[in-house]
């Protein structure tokens, strides 16, 4: 009984603590060319995590609203009322980007919403960083509230999914391989009595 316990403790600690890195890898196997669904337009969140000066954009791929579509965009978390967003407004390919800048005197992380002919909500994390929010008005680097900002960098990115992984799972999968070891050193111990 004490090998199973300690087996089943090991083995969902284990996949417990993979299973973040498994969920983010990106596929191996090319994708087919006769698929027979549509493929969703893609949709990209550019620098995730921001400090409080600077701005991210959220890019939809073409088609993915209606050509034109006033889109409906609601931001939550601390002092959204005070965030700014702009470009909410499809292009006549159904094109979208969206740029978001967060309060200066927020901090964690916002929803972004967007309402229209599909709905999409992206999470961005706002943090503290090297700049103080007396200082984002001066700052060359920062772009001004509502001007769009170019794609950084032409490396493949990873899709953003908007889930993320519980501190309470990742808790639970260390207890599970601390409580699968325990039983494992109390077995081991039990032979060397015996």
């Amino acid at each position: 009984m004490l090998k199973k316990m300690a087996a089943i403790s090991l083995t969902v600690g284990a996949l417990v603590l993979i299973a973040p890195t498994a969920a983010t890898a990106a596929p191996s196997v090319p994708a087919a060319t006769s698929d027979s669904y549509a493929e969703t337009p893609d949709v990209r969140v550019n620098d995730p995590i921001i400090d409080i000066c600077e701005v991210s954009t959220i890019v939809f791929g073409p088609g993915y609203f209606l050509p034109s579509e006033n889109v409906g965009v609601s931001v939550s978390g601390l002092k959204a009322a005070d965030s700014a967003v702009s470009g909410n407004t499809a292009g006549a390919d159904g094109s979208l980007t969206l740029t978001f800048r967060p309060p200066t005197d927020g901090e964690g992380s916002y929803g972004i919403t967007f309402n229209g002919s599909r709905s999409y909500t992206a999470t961005i994390t706002v943090s503290h960083g090297h700049d103080a929010a007396s200082s984002c008005d001066h700052d060359p680097v920062v772009a001004a509230a509502g001007t769009e900002l170019p794609l950084t960098g032409g490396a493949i990115e990873l899709a953003l999914t908007g889930g993320s992984v519980s501190p309470w799972i990742l808790g639970g999968g260390a207890a599970a391989l601390v409580a699968g070891g325990a039983l494992v050193a109390a077995g081991a111990a039990r032979r060397k009595r015996a």
